[in-house]
């Protein structure tokens, strides 16, 4: 009788020894709550994106559209304020080719008429945005619409010519630094997104060219594509 009445105990006793580590247990798990996600308090993506710049004045209808395009890649940081608003920055490497039409009448950015033609310029940059999310969604991007502004360093400008010689060779001409070109730029930007893919605009408030050179601008507006790189 006492062996099992000492049995009994045994088990007892174990019983409510794991129903008190599991109820230890859930009570932790359950205070810790992630802050980390596409919709949660912090979040850090990459993303890629391809624009054409758009004419938007006959000065400017000296490039070719379609051909010439910029391309970028970047870091994207957003700080969720509530489910409806975030706010944040970005930054990255955007490298422009703005190709030339070759025809009578070009000033940009001499008046010498090559088979080719380019402005290669790359630009180190950062913006703020602020961002509106549409409708209800879990821990995910969803739907959302930016609005912000962007800074940023003319790093690298390069003036570059394609010609055929006389005797059938391509000669390739390339001018870097050119003194011509503003070291900074600025502007604002929109986006309109849907997960991963997002409609983006800039428009450039400041100039390409210094002023003393009075050269009609580069499209100021640029059109594109994005996609964010997150799962």
């Amino acid at each position: 009788m006492k062996f099992i009445l000492s049995i009994l105990l045994l088990v007892v006793s174990t019983s409510v020894f794991s129903q008190d580590i599991l109820l230890k247990q859930n009570v932790i798990g359950d205070s810790v709550r992630p802050t980390y996600g596409p919709n949660l308090k912090n979040y850090f993506h990459t993303y890629i994106g391809v624009g054409f710049p758009v004419y938007t004045n006959e000065h400017v209808n000296y490039t070719k559209f379609g051909s010439s395009a910029a391309f970028d890649f970047g870091l994207r940081y957003k700080r969720r304020i509530t489910n409806f608003l975030a706010i944040g920055l970005d930054a990255g490497i955007s490298p422009a080719a703005y190709k030339i039409k070759q025809s009578d009448g070009k000033t940009v950015p001499d008046t010498i008429l090559n088979d080719r033609e380019k402005l290669q310029i790359t630009s180190i940059l950062s913006s703020a945005y602020m961002r509106i999310n549409i409708g209800r969604r879990g821990n995910f991007i969803g739907n959302y619409f930016d609005l912000g502004a962007y800074g940023g360093w003319n790093a690298i400008k390069k003036h570059k010519t394609y010609n055929d010689n006389a005797e059938g060779e391509k000669v390739k001409a390339v001018t870097s630094g050119l003194k011509y070109i503003n070291n900074f730029s600025y502007g604002a930007i929109a986006r309109i997104g849907v997960s991963r893919l997002a409609l983006t605009a800039s428009y450039r408030l400041s100039d390409i060219f210094i002023s003393s050179n009075a050269m009609p601008e580069l499209p100021r507006l640029i059109v594109g594509l994005e996609m964010g790189l997150f799962k």
